[in-house]
């Protein structure tokens, strides 16, 4: 119960502690909530059918876990946070663009959740929408506050009691049967945007995946802290994505809490209650790592302090957002490929680095071309590139954007580094 005191320093060894393990529970937990449940239900608003949409949800998840588990592998070694970690590649100021866009990716998740979470609760409790996004963000503040250990025991019990729900909530989905729900056919456009929406909604916890490593001790394998986050990530967003896929097929709504209700049947309390267990688990993250972010842009002040700014701001977002959800959500998903897709890109092509950084390294270049270059292929409500309309439609933008910064920041790494290697005086 005592507040952690340390901020994005790394962690000495005497500090070191947990098993790799630990992490399947996080990411399970993290993810076995409302919001990818509704992902599912949006899929199948965009008409590919059953079939179709099973498979760009599984395909779409595999991508997001492994590069999920990819960045997560990186923290016991470093010790460091994740956006701390960038800046081996983008430099001491360069990290600061790729840590303020986390920041707010932070806020936004955090304003998204809770204001699905909030109307959970309002629901149940008969109160205002209002009050029960103050409520929830309330307790969610009072966990995240007190540190890392707590959000690892919070997600771990919390896991247990989601997995018993959503046992619940299969059982429901292959009881009422699907209907209609084969009809539909394959369409390129929708398949890449719901492998995009998918996708993006995974590997967007990559910024944070680290800060949930960090602490175990600096001489565990990197394979395992690998498989527990892929699988634990995995796990979750498939099984509660295909439940909702099936509701969706089923009752043809596409509003969540309709939905939600008449998916719940006759325990809509008991279902509305795992809703809201599920808007904490995921939150608890937000604001822990939205702590860390503020901490990379230079910022001093306690960890604890910058969590409860996080979540003040995410809740009065959440109080700001409450209508006209389900068109900003699938966009603000798709708006948060777009950054972090280079980011990875050059995180993931750097790995390691032996010099202290600079300024600005190589990697920030290769972020922002990476980001421009994506930007022809975007294709949302509030923006559609040239190269994503001559393809129907279709959004690849992600991918563009993170293999052009993979690329291009190897390429300027290996550039630099030839300029600082002295020549090899030749024979006569």
């Amino acid at each position: 119960m005592r507040i952690e005191s340390r901020g994005i320093e790394p962690v000495p060894a005497a500090e070191r502690h947990g098993k790799s393990s630990s992490l399947f529970t996080l990411w399970f937990a993290a993810n076995l909530g409302i919001p990818p449940w509704f992902l599912g239900v949006l899929l199948y608003s965009f008409g590919l059918g059953l079939g179709w949409s099973l498979l760009t949800v599984l395909l779409g998840n595999l991508i997001g876990a492994a590069l999920v588990g990819f960045a997560s592998a990186m923290g016991p070694g470093s010790g460091l946070p994740q956006l701390a970690q960038s800046r081996a590649g983008f430099g001491s100021l360069g990290v600061f663009l790729p840590a303020a866009l986390n920041w707010l990716s932070c806020l936004g998740w955090f304003a998204v959740n809770s204001l699905l979470g909030g109307q959970l609760l309002a629901s149940l409790l008969h109160l205002p929408e209002a009050g029960g996004i103050v409520l929830i963000g309330l307790l969610q503040v009072a966990i995240a506050a007190i540190g890392h250990d707590m959000v690892h025991t919070v997600e771990r019990w919390v896991s247990i009691l989601l997995a018993v729900t959503f046992a619940f909530f299969t059982w429901r989905a292959a009881s009422i049967g699907l209907g209609a729900a084969s009809h539909g056919g394959f369409s390129w456009a929708p398949f890449a945007l719901g492998i995009a929406m998918i996708a993006s909604y995974v590997f967007s916890w990559a910024p944070y995946a680290s800060d949930y490593s960090r602490y175990l001790p600096e001489r565990t394998r990197k394979g395992p802290v690998f498989a527990w986050t892929f699988l634990g990530s995995l796990v979750s967003c498939l099984w509660v994505e295909v439940v909702g896929v099936a509701f969706a097929a089923h009752f043809r709504l596409f509003d969540a809490v309709p939905l939600l209700r008449a998916a719940a049947g006759g325990l809509a309390f008991f279902v509305f209650a795992a809703g809201i267990l599920g808007t904490l688990t995921a939150n608890l993250l937000n604001i822990y790592t939205g702590a860390t972010s503020l901490l990379a842009l230079g910022i001093r002040m306690p960890r604890a302090v910058a969590a409860v700014l996080v979540g003040v701001l995410g809740t009065a977002l959440a109080l700001l957002g409450m209508h006209g959800f389900s068109g900003d959500y699938e966009s603000f998903l798709l708006l948060l490929s777009y950054w972090i897709a280079p980011w990875l890109g050059v995180v993931l092509s750097e790995r390691a680095m032996a010099t202290a950084p600079g300024l600005i390294e190589a990697g920030f270049w290769a972020f922002l071309i990476g980001f421009v270059a994506s930007v022809p292929f975007m294709s949302q409500s509030l923006f559609t590139g040239p190269a994503a309309k001559a393809m129907g439609g279709a959004d690849i933008a992600y991918y563009v954007g993170g293999l052009v910064a993979a690329i291009l920041y190897l390429l300027l790494r290996r550039g630099s580094r030839a300029a600082r290697e002295p020549a090899v005086p030749q024979r006569a």
